[in-house]
């Protein structure tokens, strides 16, 4: 039976009312960082938007496919591409965004 790869599913909760802005973020920052910076990951993730909000929250599911948890960390990638200040001030953008604290599981395939 083929080894499956691991899976990081991260649940970002924003208010409803930046939704868009953190949609925007994620499309204008972190996919050409990554597309620049970690080439190997093109086609290994998928990002997932609630269809209507509830309680104020659009819930956002980034499912990231293979490798080590730590190649999917945000905060390296963006101070690759943007250098720490940048970093700084794109994590502090995006946390004005946020609801609440995201959550992220690491998952592993159960044979069936």
């Amino acid at each position: 039976m083929p080894t499956l790869q691991p899976t990081m599913i991260a649940i970002y909760p924003v208010i409803a009312e930046r939704a868009d802005d953190f949609e925007d973020f994620t499309r204008a920052v972190v996919v050409p960082a990554q597309r620049e910076h970690s080439p190997e990951q093109n086609g290994r993730y998928e990002v997932l938007r609630t269809t209507e909000e509830e309680d104020g929250t659009v819930i956002f599911a980034f499912i990231f496919r293979g490798g080590d948890p730590s190649d999917w960390l945000l905060m390296p990638l963006l101070e690759q591409a943007l250098g720490a200040e940048g970093a700084q001030r794109a994590l502090a953008n995006l946390s004005g965004m946020m609801k609440r604290e995201h959550q992220v599981w690491n998952l592993t395939p159960v044979h069936l």
